[in-house]
């Protein structure tokens, strides 16, 4: 039984439609033994478009488990975080969390 997800090898491999658009992907595979070396100096020469930056993170690996993931967001939450206004996590403050409103 053939998955409804996937396309066809055919369908896959089509130009795309002009209807998709200049926001359409175009996410059709090319096999790299394929290419001339001209198509890899080409591709080694290209630039990405400004402004499309935060898609870089989509080649950054996922990370190896998820202490490495709650490790990365502490991170994150760190970089961004004012410590002028910290305060202590005191007992008083520690008791206040467990009161009912």
């Amino acid at each position: 039984m053939k998955d409804s997800t996937m396309g066809s090898r055919e369908k896959q491999n089509q130009a795309p439609s002009a209807d998709a658009g200049a926001t359409g992907r175009d996410r059709r595979a090319v096999r790299t033994v394929d290419l001339t070396e001209e198509d890899i100096a080409a591709i080694e020469a290209s630039e990405m478009t400004p402004g499309f930056e935060h898609l870089d993170a989509e080649l950054e690996p996922e990370p190896a488990s998820l202490a490495e993931e709650g490790a990365r967001f502490a991170r994150e939450l760190r970089a961004r975080g004012d410590r002028t206004d910290a305060r202590p996590a005191d007992k008083v403050f520690r008791d206040g969390l467990y009161e009912e409103p």
